[in-house]
């Protein structure tokens, strides 16, 4: 039988994924409204441009990259039908840290307490993603 709670810790992170793109277009709205970037800086995102909106932009790309692994984690756990508790609570701590991790980059986005909640992100992801590997054999 399969075990919908895997498919519940994708729903924060999706939630945390639309809020760094609204993040992102409010501050773009702002850099362009206050005239600190150019339009022509949105083809291909180089040039002079103020550091709130380069963190945004980074911040949003980020949920590009590392999150595209947890979804499918937790896909697959769904599919093979091979969930086990522990699964569900790697996937909580990885929402859990993937938060927190978001809230500093929201906030004072001091590099040293980022780095570490972003390695225990990736921690988690990589034990999860043994845990299934060894699922399969």
């Amino acid at each position: 039988m399969k075990d919908i709670r895997i498919i519940y810790p994708i729903l924060p992170i999706v939630a945390l994924h639309l809020y760094a793109h609204i993040h992102l277009i409010v501050n773009a709205y702002r850099a362009i409204k206050s005239r600190e970037v150019k339009y022509r800086y949105f083809r291909v995102y180089e040039g002079d441009a103020p550091d709130y909106l380069k963190a945004a932009r980074d911040h949003y790309k980020n949920f590009t990259e590392q999150p595209i692994l947890f979804y499918l984690l937790c896909v697959l756990l769904f599919v093979t039908e091979s969930v086990i508790t522990l699964d569900i609570y790697l996937a909580w701590g990885y929402v859990l840290f993937k938060t927190i991790h978001s809230f500093i980059r929201f906030t004072s986005n001091y590099v040293p307490h980022r780095a570490k909640v972003f390695y225990v992100c990736y921690f988690i992801l990589t034990a999860g993603w043994i845990r299934f590997i060894i699922s399969l054999l």
